[in-house]
C-alpha cells in the first residue's frame, strides 16, 4: 500500500527514467479515462462517470506529483511546476525535465535516487 501511495506524494526525488515512465503511464490513464468518459459515458450510465472522473483526477495528480519530484531532483522547488503553464518557457522546462541530469548526491529534497540501494 505504501508503494501505491508513493505515486501521489510530492516528497523526495525522481530520476529521469522514473519520471519518463511515470509521465507515459499517467498520460495513458488520463487519456484512457477521458476517452472512456466521452465515448461510453452516456451508454453505461452515470454510476460509472463519477469513478472515471476520479481516475482522471488521480492520474492528473500523480503526473503533477512526479513532476514535482523530478524538479526536486534537479534541486528546484516544487512550485516551479506552475512554470509549465507559461507558454514557450514550458517547452524549455519540459526538455530540461527529460534531458537534464539530477543533482549528484544528496540535496535539500533527499538522497540521490541513483545511489546504490535506493528504493
Amino acid at each position: 500500500m505504501d508503494a501505491f501511495l508513493e505515486l501521489f506524494s510530492t516528497r523526495g526525488r525522481a530520476n529521469r527514467a522514473w519520471y519518463i515512465w511515470h509521465v507515459i503511464l499517467d498520460e495513458l490513464v488520463i487519456i484512457g479515462g477521458v476517452v472512456f468518459l466521452i465515448t461510453m459515458g452516456e451508454i453505461v450510465g452515470k454510476l460509472v462517470v463519477l469513478p472515471m472522473i476520479g481516475v482522471v483526477v488521480a492520474g492528473t495528480w500523480a503526473a503533477i506529483a512526479i513532476t514535482v519530484k523530478r524538479l526536486q531532483d534537479m534541486d528546484r522547488p516544487g512550485w516551479h511546476v506552475l512554470l509549465l503553464l507559461v507558454p514557450f518557457y514550458n517547452l524549455y522546462l519540459g526538455l530540461r525535465l527529460i534531458f537534464s541530469p539530477g543533482t549528484r548526491g544528496e540535496n535539500r529534497f533527499g538522497p540521490d535516487p541513483l545511489r546504490p540501494g535506493w528504493g
